[in-house]
Formats: C-alpha cells, sequence, structure tokens
C-alpha cells in the first residue's frame, strides 16, 4: 500500500495548479500578434505607445474648451439668480403675467371658475 503524504502532496498540488491556472490567465488575455509585437523590444513598446497616444492633445483641448463653455454657461446663470432684487421682481411679474394671460385663453378665472369676457370686464359668478 503506497503511504500518502502531505509533504509532496502540497507542492504537487502548488506546481499543478500554478501552471494550469497560469496557462488559463494567459489565454483569457486574448494576446493577440500586434499585441505580442508591441513587447518584443524597448522600441517596439515605445512605438505602440506612441500609436496610442496619437491625437490625445488634440481631444484634450477639445475637451477643455467644453469644460469652459461649460462653466462660463454656469457662470452666467449663477449672475441671472443672484442678481438684483429689482430684477428677480421683474422677472416674477413677468412669470405671473404669463400665467395669467395662459388661464385669460383658457377662461379660468383666479378661483378656478369659468368666465367669460363682455366688453372687456370680467364677470364672476358670487355665491
Amino acid at each position: 500500500m503506497i503511504r500518502f503524504s502531505f509533504r509532496l502532496f502540497l507542492p504537487a498540488m502548488i506546481f499543478c495548479w500554478y501552471f494550469v491556472f497560469g496557462y488559463i490567465s494567459v489565454s483569457a488575455q486574448n494576446l493577440t500578434p500586434e499585441i505580442r509585437a508591441c513587447y518584443q523590444s524597448a522600441q517596439a513598446r515605445y512605438a505602440c505607445y506612441i500609436k496610442r497616444r496619437e491625437g490625445e492633445l488634440e481631444r484634450a483641448k477639445e475637451m477643455e474648451t467644453y469644460r469652459r463653455s461649460v462653466l462660463d454657461a454656469k457662470e452666467d446663470l449663477r449672475e441671472e439668480m443672484i442678481s438684483s432684487p429689482k430684477k428677480q421682481r421683474e422677472k416674477n411679474r413677468q412669470e405671473i403675467m404669463k400665467q395669467i394671460e395662459a388661464s385669460r385663453s383658457r377662461n379660468i378665472s383666479h378661483k378656478g371658475e369659468k368666465y367669460s369676457i363682455t366688453y372687456g370686464y370680467v364677470i364672476e359668478v358670487r355665491p
């Protein structure tokens, strides 16, 4: 009968697991010939690096101009929101006038009841 020894079993299992999972992890990376060519020498790595970075400066400049335009738009909105109280009152007044005009076009009074316009006067039904 073969005597089972854990002293030899554990290193053998580690050795097997290392090669099995090492192979699986390499094959899971899907290394293509183009990628392998990039790691042949230092010059090849540098050429691949430059190829990946191509056009990055232009993209960075575009992103910066977009970011600046967004910041400027936010600043303009912030200035409008913090504007003087007189401007804020005028803005609120205009919004109220728009709502009144919309309700007049639907023939609804501020009480929510229907009315009709007769010669420019509003006749409301009183309870």
